[in-house]
């Protein structure tokens, strides 16, 4: 694991950030991810004047992947969450869509999907809340009228699994669905990646819009921690210990130890 410091403008940014995820990216023969719109300005200040020269000498011999960790946001809109990210909400649907009353109505896992007709809120469309237009003053969401946010009609919430409907299980913080789901090793799965990077006290259906940037960061850590494959990885972490805690650090650094590959890490203070 390597880490490069440095005071404020010293091109730590540019240095790993850019440079040297262009170059290995270039090595690798693998595109470079774009900038998204939001950031594209944000982005300005990070760019370097001219376009970035030189190149690998080598040292890429067992590396095969690229992976870049950064602070982006995963999501611009809130349907996009924890559970939709790292693909715990597959896991989830297909459990409902077993249970004898899904099956008894026929309804398969995209029936638990916010985002298909058939078991969204009508409303608002899978939402939870609509927009209410005041006259002289900036637009307020609200919480939907008709499913209260909960974004599903009542024919899909009228399936129950150990008790609990899809919205409630998404209401479920990480902690909370652990125990709920102790009997399903895939949710497991993924939860405790989760837990172990200190995510335990976001929600399953918290929109990624509210996510910070250090648990935009850390969600993708955990995401790509589920992975079977890790070998021959090389990852990019851009101030993955920013605002945490001495003892969520702690966690951090044995997750990053446990990838087992090579890893470089910009931190600064």
């Amino acid at each position: 694991m390597t880490t490069v410091t440095g005071i404020s403008g010293s091109g730590k940014s540019s240095l790993v950030s850019q440079a040297l995820v262009e170059q290995v990216a270039a090595a690798l023969g693998t595109p470079v991810p774009a900038e998204d719109e939001a950031d594209a300005e944000a982005a300005l200040e990070d760019r370097p004047a001219g376009p970035t020269e030189g190149g690998i000498l080598g040292a890429l011999e067992g590396i095969r992947r690229l992976i870049a960790v950064d602070q982006k946001p995963i999501g611009r809109t809130p349907r996009s969450n924890l559970a939709t990210y790292t693909g715990l909400f597959d896991h989830v649907r297909a459990l409902f869509a077993a249970t004898p009353e899904a099956r008894k109505r026929r309804y398969d896992a995209g029936r638990f999907s916010f985002n298909v007709v058939k078991g969204r809120c009508p409303r608002c469309e899978g939402e939870g809340f609509v927009m209410v237009e005041l006259l002289f003053l900036p637009s307020v969401y609200a919480p939907c009228p008709t499913c209260h946010g909960t974004r599903y009609n009542p024919k899909t919430l009228g399936i129950r699994y150990r008790g609990k409907t899809i919205a409630e299980v998404l209401a479920f913080t990480v902690e909370g669905a652990s125990e709920f789901f102790d009997d399903a090793p895939n949710v497991c799965r993924s939860l405790k990646v989760l837990r172990e990077v200190g995510l335990d006290y976001l929600r399953l259906g918290q929109p990624a819009t509210e996510f910070s940037g250090g648990e935009a960061q850390r969600v993708k850590l955990a995401t790509e921690l589920q992975r079977a494959q890790r070998g021959g990885a090389l990852y990019v972490l851009d101030e993955p210990t920013t605002g945490l805690h001495p003892t969520d650090v702690e966690r951090l650094l044995g997750q990053l130890h446990a990838l087992g590959s090579g890893l470089i890490a910009r931190t600064g203070r």
